[in-house]
């Protein structure tokens, strides 16, 4: 039998020469392992709720930084709406130092601070923002526009022209087609403002291009083209909406207008008495229908005329011609029985030989003669408007007559 020997720790015996007990060896061998896996485990569980409580004091915190930015921009919107845009400022200021890059928060604070009015203290900041959004959306089309609107109050005519056409073929995210509209007609204004007419018929043309059928708009639009001498256009614009709204006063107007400036007296006489009985308020239209009236009643080369009519009227028309030239030297100071060198003496002296002559019985049987006074009439109304300014009444209509025929005849 195999000497043994006694282990001092488990009381138990194992053969003698080896080292330990076998049996405690093995035990704590076996025990070590476990107590290292519980210990991991229990490092990562640990771990676990750090991480989840972490994420969720993160996202709370998120969500109460949103909320107020929230709140702050809602007040913003609301002083906007109410017309203190110094509050509005505020506001937006406080809710972009919770949202930090929101685009929306800082579009809404350049328009703030732009209708603020402060131009030099606030226009440099709010260009800002506008030109950073750009770079991040170059097509955004209420971006060019706030851009615009800045060029166009600091007079830059080519940086306005350039984001107003960014507005125009921008994208919108609502109302695409209605906001370009409105932001070509703010171009049309920006341009008439500074005296660019034929830019602002160009672009007005493209604007008519793509009217809907609203009598309103077309009316608008028709009596922006008057203003560019762009009255085939306008007229088109007129009638579209007579079309839609046969009674509408300002239509009508528009329309008689157009063939007032064309020299189609009788049309426009036609057009501006409808418009006068649907709104007898309409001055500009009731002394163009006057006028027309009078060039159709005092015109003698009508050809449904008989002779006894056109030598009434060209007897008419140099009477009046000549008071004309006389109340005009009398205005510029100007003694036509003198000797001189002006050129109303000049037509005066001639009107004088012609006067006798300038008679209805005379007139009657002459048409040579007829056309001579009607000549000077003509001549006498361009040169005493070139020195004394556009006349009124008949003698307004004379000088359309005058011009209308380019000059005295030879």
């Amino acid at each position: 039998m195999e000497p043994e020997q006694q282990c001092t720790k488990c009381g138990r015996k194992y053969p003698w020469g080896q080292a330990q007990c076998p049996f405690c060896s093995s035990s704590e061998g076996y025990l070590w392992p476990q107590r290292r896996d519980t210990f991991l485990l229990m490092i990562f569980v640990l771990l676990v709720l750090m991480f989840v409580t972490t994420g969720f004091t993160v996202r709370v915190y998120h969500e109460v930084e949103s909320g107020l930015a929230q709140d702050w921009y809602t007040r913003g919107e609301e002083d906007l709406r109410a017309g203190r845009p110094q509050d509005a400022l505020t506001d937006f200021r406080t809710s972009l130092s919770y949202s930090h890059d929101n685009e929306q928060h800082q579009l809404r604070l350049a328009q703030a601070l732009i209708l603020t009015g402060h131009r030099e203290k606030t226009g440099t900041e709010a260009r800002t923002y506008l030109l950073n959004l750009l770079e991040h959306e170059p097509g955004n089309g209420t971006v060019n526009l706030e851009l615009a609107r800045l060029a166009a109050r600091d007079h830059a005519v080519s940086d306005a022209l350039r984001f107003y056409h960014g507005a125009i073929y921008g994208e919108w995210a609502d109302n695409a087609i209605v906001k370009r509209r409105a932001a070509r007609l703010e171009l049309v204004q920006f341009l008439l403002d500074f005296g660019q007419n034929d830019s602002a018929r160009a672009e007005l043309i493209a604007l008519a291009a793509d009217l809907p059928p609203d009598p309103v708009l077309q009316t608008k639009v028709g009596t922006l083209l008057l203003r560019v001498a762009g009255y085939d256009d306008a007229s088109k614009l007129f009638r579209l909406a007579l079309t839609e709204d046969p009674r509408m006063p300002t239509a009508l107007a528009g329309a008689g207008e157009c063939y007032f400036k064309n020299r189609d007296y009788a049309q426009a006489e036609r057009y501006l008495t409808r418009a006068l009985q649907r709104d007898p308020h309409l001055e500009h239209a009731a002394a163009m229908r006057d006028t027309a009236q009078a060039v159709l009643n005092l015109d003698p080369f009508n050809r449904r005329l008989g002779n006894l009519e056109r030598a009434r009227r060209a007897a008419l028309a140099f009477d009046s011609a000549l008071t004309r030239l006389q109340h005009c030297a009398s205005q510029k100071g100007i003694d036509l029985k003198a000797a001189g060198s002006d050129p109303l003496q000049a037509l005066y002296a001639e009107t004088t030989d012609l006067q006798p002559r300038a008679k209805e019985r005379y007139l009657r049987s002459d048409s040579a003669l007829l056309s001579q006074v009607m000549d000077a009439a003509f001549g006498i109304e361009l040169a005493s408007a070139h020195a004394c300014g556009e006349p009124k009444g008949e003698d307004l209509a004379l000088l359309l007559m005058a011009q209308e025929q380019g000059g005295p005849r030879q």
